[in-house]
């Protein structure tokens, strides 16, 4: 077999709470594999160092196989993006990160930690310096100055906040049928929603009529992870969009505050792109929509952040000094 010389390539990772992206480039800016794995947020992952170097492993085995299974991969950069790698875990997330690469043979001073948000902010921004609005799992609003968070909002946990994130959108749809399934609030149909959901998630079925017993939707309920009940967000959504008024105020109270949030960080008057990251607010659906028609009576210019693995590599290659062009690599790092 043809042996070839080193290959100079850039790595990007985007490392959440559930899935971990690892994105491999070359110097010619042509993205020569994509891997998804496990994931690697320090706070909930049971082996994020695993997780990762498992990712990375895969996506340079994978890159190697593209150019030639004898071909010696030469990492001038890596970047990784995890979540959960703020001030309060920054220590554990490169801790992390520094036995994956060893792991993964990568020389030492080759990889850089960020946070989850400026991968995002990255994947999407034109310039350097602009502001995030995120909602998926939890929610959060950024400024960044030279791709750096300087500035942040909420991201403060399903307890404390976290307005307009799935988790949020889904306990207020738990708990507006538990009120009207006890009498103390108004009719809706996210009662008879609630219960179908919550004994699917549960794997049961129904005992009686639907809707009788709100000590039933409790029992089904008390066992989730908090993550999991963002999963009910999109019956919130879908009655919603079915005229329903006490999912309308609920999308209504979640725009109103994604909204807040990110005026608090970065006031209308900044002039900053936003961009808007998250299932909640990159996938079609009422909230998406009424945040983006608040924002953009406001005069806000608005970018979706696409997938955030363009991010990590975006920053890799700037760290190696290698130009790439943004557009094409959103267009290159969907996963396989």
């Amino acid at each position: 077999m043809r042996h070839m010389s080193s290959v100079p390539v850039v790595v990007g990772a985007d490392a959440g709470g559930t899935t971990t992206t690892v994105a491999v480039m070359g110097a010619d800016a042509t993205v020569l594999a994509v891997t998804t794995g496990p994931g690697a947020n320090p706070r909930s992952s049971a082996d994020p160092a695993g997780a990762l170097a498992t990712t990375v492993g895969a996506a340079l085995t994978a890159a190697r196989r593209r150019l030639d299974a004898a071909a010696t991969l030469d990492v001038v950069a890596l970047t990784a993006g995890i979540a959960g790698s703020g001030a309060a875990g920054r220590t554990r997330a490169l801790e992390a990160l520094t036995e994956a690469t060893a792991r993964c043979s990568i020389p030492d001073g080759r990889a850089s930690l960020v946070t989850d948000l400026v991968v995002a902010y990255a994947a999407a921004a034109p310039t350097p310096d602009g502001a995030l609005l995120l909602a998926g799992t939890g929610a959060v609003a950024a400024r960044l100055r030279g791709f750096e968070v300087v500035a942040r909002c909420d991201g403060l946990g399903w307890l404390l906040g976290d307005i307009g994130s799935g988790v949020w959108l889904g306990l207020a749809g738990l708990r507006a049928a538990a009120t009207a399934l006890d009498g103390r609030g108004p009719a809706t149909a996210l009662t008879d929603a609630a219960l179908a959901w919550a004994r699917d998630q549960a794997g049961t079925v129904a005992h009686g009529a639907a809707g009788a017993d709100p000590q039933e939707l409790v029992r089904l309920v008390d066992g989730l992870p908090p993550a999991g009940l963002g999963g009910f967000a999109r019956a919130v959504a879908a009655a919603a969009e079915q005229g329903d008024a006490i999912a309308t105020g609920i999308v209504d109270d979640a725009a109103s505050g994604l909204v807040t949030t990110l005026g608090t960080v970065s006031p209308a008057s900044s002039g900053d792109v936003v961009v808007l990251a998250g299932s909640v607010l990159t996938r079609p659906g009422p909230v998406r929509a009424s945040v983006v028609a608040r924002l953009e009576a406001q005069g806000r210019r608005l970018r979706d952040a696409g997938t955030p693995v363009a991010g990590a590599v975006r920053l890799a290659a700037e760290r190696a000094g290698w130009a790439v062009d943004l557009e094409v690599l959103r267009t290159s790092v969907t996963p396989v």
